[in-house]
C-alpha cells in the first residue's frame, strides 16, 4: 500500500504574533513495510488482522496508528531511506499521539486532542502536535513520524523519571520466531560455557539460528547451527520427549591458548557478543580476577560472521585505575565486556564509569561523559547507540558523542527479575530477538525497535525554535501517492 505524507510547521512569536510557516511533502521509508516482510512477517499480518472478537474493546480499529503517531524532531537533515537516525543527529523535540505532556520533560510537546483526526474509513490520519515556549527549543532540520512509543526516545541529560512503558518488548506474538522455533538454543543461564551456549544471531537467509558454546577445557569454540524451519521442515524432527531436534551442524573453532581462564570459573571471565551491523562476532577473554588491574590486558578475538576469518586484539588497561573483572551474563548482559562499533567497553567497579577502547588503537582510550548516570546492563545496541532500560528511565550511550543521555523509555527490568538483551536477526534490523530470563531459563521473543523512522521530512531550511515562540506541527498521512 502506498502512503503520502505532508508536514506543516507554524512558529508563532508570542510577543509580536508573527507566524513563520514551512510546508513540505515527506519521504515514506520502508520501515513499516519491513515489519511485515522477512522472518515471521506473514504472522505479523495475521496478528494485526485478528485480535479477538469484533466487539472486543481492545481490538485496534486503526492499524495505521499502531505504527505511526510518534514525532521526532532532529537538528540536522537525515536524508532519505534510513531506518534509524544516525548517532550524530541530535533530538530537538518529540511528541506522542493522543497524549498531553504533563511531565517536566521540556523536549516533548503535546498532542492536540481536538484537532488530531484519525479517519481510517477515508484513508487519512491528521496528527497535530503543539509545543509551548519552553519545549523543543533548538534547531530543527528534519521532522519524522515514528512508532507512538518511539517518541519516548529523546536524548536528554538527567531525564525526569517516567512510568514503565515496555518500549523494549513491543512484540506481536510469541510464535513469531520465539521459543517455539528455538527450543534447542534456550539455555538455563547466559554463560557461554554451559551446555547450550548463548544465542548469537538468527539468519533467515540461511534458515538458521546460531549459538556459541565455549569449551574452555579443550580450547574449542563451538558454533551450533540450528534450523529455524522457515524454508524447510522436517516431519521427523521431534525426539522422544517432544523437543525439536533442530541442530544441523557444529563448527568447531580452535581457541587453544586464547582464554586467560580455563578452569571451573571460565564462564565468568569470557564473553560472546555479536555486532550484526559490522558483520562480526567476538570472543572476549579476561584474566581470572575480580578486577582488571591497571596494566593487565583483555584479549579480543574478532570473527567474520560469514567466513569465520579471525583477528586478535590485545587491549591493555591503561586507564590508571582498576576495572571490573567479570564479563559473565547472569540475570542480564553487563555493558562490561561488550564489543560494538569496533570498540570494547569496560566499566569501573563502584562508580560504573565507562571506558571505550577502540580495537584498532586500544591505547586511545576514551572516558565516556556520564552526566551523573550509569549504564550497567546492555539492553540493545544499534545505529550508533547502546541502551539500558531501567524501571524509571532508559539510558543511552551515544557513540558519536561519547556521552550518556537518558529518556522516558522506562521498562520493567530489575536486578531480581533480570535485564533483557537482544540477539540480532541478520538483514532485519527493525525486529531483533529479545533474550530474557523467565521460569528458570532464557527465553526469546521477536520484538520491534520502536524508534524507527517511518517517515523523513528534511526541511528546505533550518528552523530555530526559541523561548519566545510556540510551535504547531500538522502531519498528514493518507492512502495513495
Amino acid at each position: 500500500m502506498s502512503l503520502h505524507g505532508h508536514t506543516r510547521i507554524e512558529l508563532t512569536n508570542v510577543h509580536t504574533g508573527a507566524v513563520e510557516v514551512v510546508e513540505k511533502d515527506n519521504t515514506i521509508t520502508s520501515a513499516v513495510t519491513d515489519i511485515f516482510n522477512g522472518y515471521g512477517g506473514y504472522l505479523n499480518k495475521a496478528a494485526m488482522m485478528w485480535r479477538g472478537g469484533v466487539d472486543d474493546a481492545y481490538v485496534p480499529k486503526d492499524l495505521v496508528s499502531l505504527f505511526y503517531g510518534g514525532l521526532l524532531l532532529y537538528d540536522r537533515p537525515l536524508g532519505g531511506g534510513g531506518l534509524f537516525a544516525p548517532a550524530a543527529a541530535g533530538i530537538t523535540g518529540t511528541a506522542l499521539v493522543k497524549q498531553v505532556n504533563a511531565t517536566k520533560n521540556t523536549v516533548r510537546g503535546s498532542a492536540n486532542l481536538t484537532e488530531t483526526v484519525i479517519d481510517p474509513a477515508n484513508g487519512i490520519d491528521t496528527y497535530v502536535y503543539e509545543f509551548a515556549t519552553n519545549q523543543a527549543n533548538g534547531v530543527i532540520q528534519s521532522v519524522c513520524l515514528t512508532h507512538p512509543l518511539g517518541a519516548l526516545f529523546s536524548e536528554m541529560v538527567n531525564a525526569p523519571d517516567s512510568a514503565v512503558c515496555k518500549a523494549d518488548r513491543v512484540s506481536f506474538n510469541s510464535q513469531l520466531g520465539g521459543d517455539q522455533l528455538l527450543t534447542n538454543v534456550l539455555a538455563t543461564d547466559y554463560y557461554p560455557t554451559t551446555a547450550k551456549g548463548v544465542l548469537l544471531w538468527a539468519d533467515p537467509e540461511e534458515d538458521e539460528a546460531v549459538a556459541g558454546c565455549v569449551d574452555a577445557a579443550n580450547g574449542v569454540l563451538e558454533l551450533r547451527r540450528h534450523c529455524l524451519s522457515l524454508k524447510t521442515f522436517d516431519l521427523f524432527c521431534r525426539d522422544s520427549v517432544g523437543y525439536w531436534v533442530s541442530l544441523r551442524r557444529t563448527d568447531k573453532l580452535d581457541i587453544a591458548g586464547f582464554l586467560q581462564c580455563t578452569g571451573s570459573s571460565a564462564g565468568r571471565y569470557c564473553r560472546l557478543c555479536c555486532d550484526a551491523e559490522a558483520g562480526k562476532f567476538y570472543l572476549v577473554s579476561m584474566p581470572e580476577a575480580s578486577t582488571l588491574a591497571a596494566g593487565r590486558v583483555v584479549k579480543v578475538r574478532e570473527y567474520d560472521i560469514r567466513t569465520l576469518a579471525c583477528t586478535d586484539y590485545t587491549v591493555p588497561n591503561n586507564t590508571g585505575t582498576a576495572l571490573r573483572g567479570t564479563v559473565s551474563e547472569a540475570m542480564g548482559t553487563p555493558l562490561n565486556g561488550t564489543v560494538y562499533g569496533g570498540s570494547l567497553y569496560l566499566t569501573a567497579p563502584g562508580s560504573y564509569q565507562i571506558y571505550r577502547f577502540p580495537l584498532a588503537d586500544p591505547t586511545n582510550v576514551k572516558a565516556i561523559t556520564m552526566h551523573g548516570d550509569n549504564l550497567q546492563y546492555l539492553g540493545d545496541a544499534y545505529a550508533g547507540r547502546l541502551y539500558c532500560y531501567y524501571q524509571t528511565r532508559c539510558v543511552v550511550l551515544n557513540t558519536e558523542k561519547n556521552e550518556l543521555f537518558s529518556c522516558e523509555a522506562a521498562c520493567p527490568n530489575s536486578s531480581s527479575a533480570g535485564f533483557s538483551t537482544t540477539a540480532p536477526v541478520l538483514g532485519e534490523p527493525l525486529t531483533p530477538l529479545r533474550r530474557y530470563y523467565s521460569n528458570q531459563r532464557v527465553r526469546t521473543e521477536r520484538v520491534l525497535r520502536v524508534n524507527y523512522l517511518g517517515t523523513i521530512n528534511d526541511l528546505p531550511r533550518a528552523l530555530e525554535k526559541t523561548a519566545d515562540k510556540t510551535m504547531k506541527i500538522i502531519y498528514t498521512l493518507r492512502k495513495g501517492v
